[in-house]
């Protein structure tokens, strides 16, 4: 029997706390279903829910399989382990992949994906649609000071814009209007098999949109996958959109200023393929700049979170080499004084896979600490520590208690602390900025 989304007033969201599945929450939520859900534990994402209305369960080994409630199980989620190991091949038993491949048929479809940015670009342009009027319907895995969680349910007339996520291969049975793709990069390969397959299965997901993809051609795998008619934008190749570092962009023949809050060459170039994106589906690049000169951003990329005695603390969620090169010069090029990087490596099987890379990304930070590895629910794997980072300006600090105090020690006004990773890492620079307001 096949799966299908209707006719359910209820739903049931399994790893709801999840940046993907609480946004899908809120989606139907505001769509008007009775939404609640389950998490291991709480946090700053189910406090959200439940100010928003949505209630979550933190414990369901008493809960059973009611068929007029429509269940969605996050990916990182092992089924056989839950209620629900009888029933995965009911109807209203989906997988989050299983779920978003049935909206995208009843929807025009929008997407924003890459390896690195879909987050912040998908919630710039929910933004840019928000502002100039235009209630779109949007899913993305991050939080904004706009709307809070990334999830809305708008005009049902209107186009959805999704956050296009290759974990999992989430995104290769979507049926997508336009989309837009700011690189590919070497991730996911425990679930691929290989980076290969990985290219091959972005390349299926650019070859099935329905009408035109926007691609950021300054990554060589998207300039062998561009279509005839799709549009280009990048600052080494002649493409559609040319991006002129530090803020600029033309477009034929006419040279743009990007005035924004967001610091770093790769938030321009995102936001010139978002801006794109916007005029493909209406939107001017005049409309467009307006809006953007008033995003402030999504919390955890490059986020401000305070200051003590002339030091800066970011937090970011970055957790793949690219990405904390990327966050780390940007900061460095910005600022003036030394700038101490805390990184949390997540999961052990990505530590593992991309260590010579990771250890090698801090060449812009002037300290850097490293905390224990985050698991993400992995199983150690042998040999695979954070201690093996320990190296010239890099030092492993085994407890992130004793990181407030490391810090301490070695700030002076002036400087820029960046917490950075996927895990519970950002629970520690409002920690620190604690322990300094405390400890003065």
């Amino acid at each position: 029997m096949s799966k299908s989304i209707d006719s359910y007033e209820s739903c049931y969201i399994i790893g709801i706390g999840g940046s993907g599945m609480s946004s899908i929450a809120k989606y139907l939520y505001q769509k008007g279903l009775n939404v609640s859900g389950y998490d291991q534990r709480s946090s700053y994402v189910t406090n959200l829910l439940n100010n928003d209305g949505i209630e979550v369960d933190f414990e369901i080994s008493d809960h059973t399989f009611n068929n007029k409630i429509l269940y969605i199980v996050s990916s990182a989620i092992d089924m056989q382990t839950i209620f629900l190991k009888d029933y995965i091949q009911e109807p209203n038993v989906l997988t989050r992949p299983e779920f978003l491949k049935q909206l995208s048929k009843k929807v025009n479809l929008i997407g924003v994906t890459g390896t690195h940015g879909k987050t912040s670009t998908t919630a710039l342009l929910a933004h840019i649609f928000m502002f100039n009027g235009i209630n779109i319907s949007y899913i993305y895995g991050g939080v904004t000071s706009f709307n809070g969680i990334g999830g809305h349910y708008g005009d049902e007339s209107l186009p959805l814009l999704l956050e296009t996520d290759e974990a999992f291969n989430t995104f290769k049975e979507l049926e997508i209007d336009s989309l837009l793709v700011t690189n590919i990069d070497y991730d996911h390969v425990d679930h691929f098999g290989s980076y290969k397959k990985l290219l091959k299965a972005f390349e299926t997901v650019i070859n099935n949109v329905k009408n035109k993809c926007i691609l950021n051609t300054d990554d060589k795998e998207l300039l062998n996958l561009i279509r005839p008619g799709d549009i280009s934008y990048s600052s080494t190749e002649k493409s559609t959109y040319e991006v002129k570092y530090p803020n600029y962009f033309s477009h034929e023949g006419k040279e743009y200023t990007i005035k924004t809050k967001l610091i770093g060459n790769h938030f321009i170039s995102n936001i010139t393929g978002a801006i794109a994106l916007a005029k493909i589906n209406g939107i001017s690049i005049e409309q467009s700049l307006n809006s953007i000169e008033h995003f402030v951003g999504v919390k955890r990329r490059t986020e401000f979170i305070g200051k003590f005695n002339g030091v800066n603390f970011y937090d970011d969620y970055g957790h793949h080499p690219t990405e904390i090169k990327a966050t780390t010069k940007a900061l460095k090029e910005n600022t003036v004084g030394n700038l101490i990087v805390i990184f949390q490596p997540h999961r052990f099987t990505r530590t593992r896979d991309h260590f010579d890379d990771l250890k090698n990304s801090f060449n812009y930070s002037d300290l850097t600490l490293i905390t224990d590895i985050y698991s993400a629910g992995e199983k150690p794997i042998p040999g695979i520590s954070s201690l093996l980072f320990e190296g010239d300006g890099i030092k492993y600090i085994k407890s992130p208690r004793l990181v407030p105090h490391y810090v301490k020690t070695n700030i002076k006004s002036g400087d820029t602390v960046l917490t950075i990773g996927a895990g519970d890492i950002t629970l520690l620079g409002p920690q620190i900025l604690k322990y300094l307001n405390e400890n003065k």
